[in-house]
């Protein structure tokens, strides 16, 4: 006898929602698994590259170096080792190289020893290998870089025997073979060419042997490497297996990654919650739905067990379709990317995803757990059903918060709002450790509590929002707000999938536009000029030299001195008049802070030269006598400025000078799409041409354009990563109101039988989705606004002076695409309640 079927509770087209928002949360798990795997992929890669052909690598750095004759001193030699059969250098310097052909650009390369043919072959895909002083092996992706092929000539940046700096030329002789480079292909790696022991005196100024504290042995055949390692070892000389070294530098990757996959999980956990919260919501309502059936299956004589065992196995079924489908989702995307970077030429060759058991189980896991999860508290509702709600109508629950949920959540919030603002307060008054754990803990204690609360606000920001909407949309506005108000249950758990995504697209962009504008004013406070070029001596068109540099839109020659303060070093000092300090300072106030017999300057260096504000120096004057100079302090400006007057009684008529050099703002036409590094190393090259005898920079303007880019970079893939959660609130928009246009089929059809047309049953549901994104994005914004700005001046505030800024447009942005998410996600559903006609829907809701 067969078993008989058990059966379906609700039909499977209602948990399509829930299917696709566990699709993508797992989806979302699985890529960042893989992306673990090909790091690690990389670090594998890059640790085996390193100690490639060796069995012993040997540190000499405790021993004692050689005094030669000469009087220079030498790294101490490799030790004679048995059964050694090979045995070389190890060494990595870094340089300057660029195409010798004219307008070629300078890029920064690693030069690497290679192990020896005989070792460990490396292929030379073009040309020869370098055998000459002046001959260079150049990774492929360097010769790219470059610009340069076999047979070119590059110049290199280097120091001589006495460390005088110079340029060198040498020929490419050959280019590696993509396979034999040792690049990395899951990481960006630094353009490389081969040192050799005969090219390294002229780009190391020293031979190889004697200034190199690393080397690799390779044993012959079945020597024993451990013994020779523990045999060889020193008190001045460490030597270890190539295995043990390998395995160090994997462990130490592996540790620099740990922080990383700490960020990523917290967005995994944010997905998921959010996930959590949409599938809740979907077996809420369609079990809600299907109390009749319940009560129909208890009547013919189900217990609870059974009905408890039919529920679970439908939620069991939702959370591995859509874990399934999100495992697959993951690993195609991940797959695309890879191809997409070797087409865009980021990797030399085309990665295969690294599939792993985490890869394939972490994935399911995350899914059915999340699922099994979301399903509890709507399956202790269903287990709850009588018998006799079989004969009762069936009606949705609408049933809103209790006075100890709305007392108790508004209590857990003021007080983690308490928490925040205490944590804030301790970590400006210089305990940044314990206040920002505090801080930490008050937002989570308050958004808990916000999400907890949300039944209990939905219905007020319903009421005072709907007010708004009535006379906006009329009567299909009004329907839209009296439908949620009837299910505020409902209503909250769809706007709190919302409201996670808003509340931390918020706080990101508030946080990183403060922290980006309160490190950019520090920086400007501290260091206002973008360069500052100096030189024993320069040519008569210096400043039209430097104007000449794409990227620089002004250059200014001012006086320059080193003033003795009665410190054990002399003070560098400038004498700007305030016409040219305004034209190149990216700060409009400091002409304003110069006067006649005051030296402005900064508190951390008045503090260097043991000077305090309103203190009164008497500086000898150029002519014999003194000048009573007073110091002012500047907050920390990093530098010492004088009038034009003061400085001429102290220096003289004839002084030294320097040039205040202004890059052009990114973006501008002067600018012409160069980073500030390129501009940096394009102006370097000009001064090193132009007759400068000794040239200086100081760039203060590249570290503060580059603390910008980097924040940026950090914040679009920290908006990008919480994309996904937004993305998964769609989907939970999408299902509540297609949950509850099902829900209201016997209403729709009765408005659609007293006239309502298909266009005002679409602009009903659209009002319900635009209501339900207003109220998330309002409290969003709101609770992300606080969250940035104390957060930021938590982690920074007693670092420097924290200047708390909105971005309206990214605000806006994010309020916008809110609001646009609640309206596309009525599409399907309004499209469904409009195109049913009034008697089959009728006949449909009687069943």
């Amino acid at each position: 006898m067969s078993r008989p079927a058990r059966p379906r509770i609700t039909p499977v087209r209602r948990h399509v929602a829930a299917i696709v928002t566990i699709a993508l949360s797992t989806a979302f798990v699985a890529v960042l698994v893989l992306a673990g795997n090909l790091m690690t992929a990389s670090l594998d890669q890059s640790a085996e590259s390193t100690y490639r052909g060796a069995d012993l690598v040997i540190d000499t750095g405790g021993a004692e170096p050689v005094e030669n004759a000469d009087g220079t001193v030498s790294a101490p030699p490799a030790p004679a080792l048995r059964d050694a059969a090979a045995m070389w250098p190890v060494a990595s310097y870094y340089t300057e190289l660029r195409s010798a052909a004219p307008g070629g650009s300078p890029r920064f390369v690693e030069l690497r020893t290679l192990p020896p043919q005989e070792v460990a072959p490396t292929a030379v895909g073009e040309g020869r290998e370098a055998v000459g002083d002046h001959e260079i092996t150049l990774a492929p992706e360097t010769a790219e870089a470059l610009g340069v092929g076999v047979g070119d000539a590059v110049l290199a940046q280097t120091y001589d025997a006495q460390g005088e700096e110079q340029q060198v030329s040498l020929e490419v002789t050959g280019i590696l073979a993509p396979s034999a480079s040792g690049s990395d292909l899951f990481a960006f790696d630094t353009p490389w060419a081969v040192l050799t022991a005969a090219n390294a005196p002229v780009l190391t100024g020293g031979d190889l042997p004697a200034s190199t504290y690393t080397w690799h042995a390779a044993l012959t055949p079945g020597a024993d490497a451990e013994a020779i390692a523990s045999s060889g070892s020193t008190a001045g000389v460490e030597i270890v297996t190539a295995e043990q070294a390998i395995a160090e530098a994997k462990s130490q990757g592996l540790s620099g990654m740990v922080a990383m996959g700490s960020i990523f999980g917290v967005f995994v956990v944010i997905a998921l919650l959010t996930a959590a919260v949409v599938v809740g919501n979907t077996f809420t309502v369609t079990l809600a739905q299907r109390t009749r059936d319940l009560a129909l299956l208890r009547t013919l004589g189900a217990t609870r067990r059974q009905v408890t065992a039919t529920v679970r196995g439908e939620s069991l079924r939702v959370g591995l379709v859509g874990s399934v489908a999100g495992l697959l989702l993951g690993h195609v995307l991940a797959q695309l990317a890879l191809l997409a970077a070797f087409l865009l030429g980021a990797t030399p060759g085309l990665g295969i995803v690294p599939v792993s058991v985490l890869s394939v189980a972490l994935p399911l896991i995350a899914g059915v757990l999340v699922t099994v999860f979301a399903g509890v508290s709507p399956l202790r509702r269903a287990t709850r059903v009588a018998p006799l709600e079989a004969l009762r109508p069936v009606e949705a629950s609408s049933r809103g918060a209790g006075r100890l949920r709305a007392v108790g959540s508004a209590a857990a919030f003021v007080a983690g709002v308490g928490m925040l603002l205490a944590g804030t307060g301790i970590s400006l008054a210089g305990t940044t450790g314990p206040g920002l754990l505090l801080a930490i803990a008050g937002g989570v204690v308050s958004f808990v509590a916000a999400l907890v609360g949300l039944v209990v606000l939905t219905p007020i920001a319903t009421s005072l929002i709907g007010r708004v909407v009535r006379r906006l949309g009329g009567v299909p506005a009004t329907v839209a707000a009296a439908n949620t108000l009837r299910h505020p249950r409902r209503s909250a758990a769809t706007i709190s999938a919302l409201l996670i995504g808003t509340t931390l697209m918020t706080m990101m962009a508030v946080g990183a536009h403060t922290a980006e504008v309160s490190l950019t004013s520090d920086l400007d406070n501290r260091k206002p000029i973008d360069m500052v070029v100096r030189a024993e001596a320069m040519p008569q068109d210096a400043v039209a030299q430097v104007e000449a540099v794409q990227g620089i839109e002004k250059a200014v020659e001012v006086p320059t001195a080193e003033l003795d303060v009665d410190a054990r070093d002399t003070m560098t000092v400038y004498g700007p008049t305030p016409e040219e300090i305004d034209d190149v300072a990216v700060r409009g106030d400091i002409s304003a802070k110069m006067a006649d017999g005051v030296l402005l300057t900064g508190g951390d260096r008045a503090e260097q030269f043991g000077l305090h504000d309103g203190q009164v120096l008497t500086l000898p004057a150029a002519d014999g006598g003194t000048v009573p100079v007073t110091v002012e302090l500047d907050g920390n400006l990093a530098m010492s400025l004088l009038t034009p007057a003061t400085f001429a009684q102290l220096a003289g008529g004839d002084p030294a000078t320097a040039l205040f050099v202004d890059m052009a703002a990114p973006g501008a036409s002067a600018r012409g799409g160069l980073d500030s590094t390129t501009i940096l190393l394009n102006l370097r090259d000009a001064l090193e041409e132009g007759g400068f005898t000794d040239p200086s920079m100081s760039a203060e303007g590249v570290e503060r354009e580059m603390y910008g880019q980097i924040l940026g970079v950090l914040l679009a893939i920290t908006l990008g990563l919480l994309a996904v959660a937004v993305l998964v609130a769609l989907v939970g928009v999408a299902n509540t109101l297609s949950l509850g246009v099902v829900e209201r089929t016997g209403e729709n059809a009765l408005l659609r039988a007293l006239g309502t047309t298909r266009a005002q049953m679409r602009s009903m549901l659209a009002w319900e989705g635009l209501l339900l994104a207003v109220i998330g994005a309002v409290l969003g914004v709101a609770l992300g606004m606080l969250y940035g700005t104390t957060g930021i001046m938590a982690i920074f505030g007693s670092t420097f002076p924290t200047v708390v800024t909105v971005p309206w447009v990214q605000v806006l942005t994010v309020i916008v695409l809110t609001l646009a998410a609640g309206l596309i996600a009525s599409v399907l559903p309004a499209r469904r309640a409009a195109s049913t006609a009034p008697a089959q829907a009728l006949a449909a809701a009687e069943s």
